[in-house]
């Protein structure tokens, strides 16, 4: 496989562009941003070849060149916006045209190359809305209505609606993801997200030889980024998926907190503690209550994929990554 990835330099795409590495396969990053040096030299000792190409997805042309430059034969898009209250305030233009009009340049790209065996779209829980927070059970593709509201949720969801369309009028055969909440290797802040994951937030105070104040014991289907990884590369290779939209979720629910425990086992300085009041929480679990898991039994009924759901074993190779690769996360 010789992919494009595009947003490949941000958190998601780090971990699909090693995954295509470790065996063998070829990346091209396209990204607003540059590869990050440590990134680099991680993936420079993996047997696959990377190119890095920065452009904005905005652009057309910049989009048609990745393409007529490289063999590309399978297409990751994940540049994202993902956006706060501010952001969507102060610039709705560059949430819409990063995460629906720079979908649609590539999906154009795609289908005008030729040799593309399909394109996936990664898209998010969050169009779900409110759904997420009321109810019980986990959340079924085919069962649970979307009902977006931020400009985030809002786009993801339409980019979904535009990929299924643009499959029915284009020579081309498109999938969309629905990403539980995503921890792990390679979360870079690059600009683009608004909040960190809190596990990445727990690791930096960490790192700092600081105490976390949490506000509360969440519990949520909390995704690892190198599993994540081998799911979208998994539908990548699948032989005619039943469906064109599928949720990547581990199907096991943990808490910021057991991944604090994990923390302080390797980090003798690092402490943490509950403060429901709110006034000392230096963790932002990005909302007041936890959200319903989203159902990973369509995956694994469609192309026999279910995510490890063993939050232990991705705890204990965060943390070897953390050893092995600290340098990412330095200013």
């Amino acid at each position: 496989m010789h992919a494009l990835i595009v947003g490949g330099c941000g958190f998601v795409g780090l971990n699909i562009a090693e995954a295509l590495l470790r065996r063998g396969d070829g990346a091209v990053l396209f990204d607003a941003n540059p590869l990050h040096a440590e990134a680099a030299r991680a993936f420079a000792a993996l047997p696959g070849g990377v190119t890095v190409l920065q452009g904005d997805v905005r652009d057309p042309q910049a989009i048609a060149a990745a393409f007529a430059d490289h063999d590309i034969d399978a297409v990751f898009y994940g540049a994202a916006m993902t956006s706060g209250p501010e952001r969507e305030r102060d610039a709705p233009d560059q949430v819409l045209g990063v995460n629906l009009l720079g979908l649609v340049n590539v999906i154009k790209a795609s289908a005008a190359a030729g040799g593309v065996r399909r394109v996936i779209n990664i898209a998010s829980g969050a169009a779900y809305g409110r759904h997420r927070l009321e109810g019980d059970g986990a959340l079924v593709e085919e069962a649970t209505p979307s009902a977006p509201e931020t400009l985030y949720a809002i786009t993801k969801h339409a980019s979904e609606l535009v990929s299924r369309r643009l499959t029915a009028l284009l020579p081309l055969d498109v999938r969309s993801v629905r990403l539980a909440a995503v921890y792990g290797p390679w979360e870079i802040d690059s600009g683009a997200r608004d909040t960190l994951s809190p596990m990445m937030q727990a690791a930096l105070i960490a790192l700092d030889g600081k105490s976390a104040v949490l506000p509360r014991r969440d519990s949520q289907d909390w995704v690892y980024s190198r599993d994540v990884a081998t799911a979208l590369l998994a539908l990548m290779d699948a032989e005619g998926p039943g469906h064109d939209l599928y949720h990547i979720s581990s199907n096991t629910a943990c808490s910021v907190m057991d991944w604090c425990d994990a923390l302080s086992r390797r980090y003798q300085d690092f402490a943490f503690v509950s403060d429901e009041d709110g006034d000392k929480t230096n963790i932002n679990l990005h909302g007041d209550s936890d959200r319903r898991p989203l159902s990973g039994a369509r995956l694994t009924a469609d192309i026999g994929h279910t995510l490890p759901n063993d939050p232990n074993a991705a705890f204990q190779d965060f943390l070897d990554w953390m050893a092995q690769h600290g340098a990412f996360w330095q200013k």
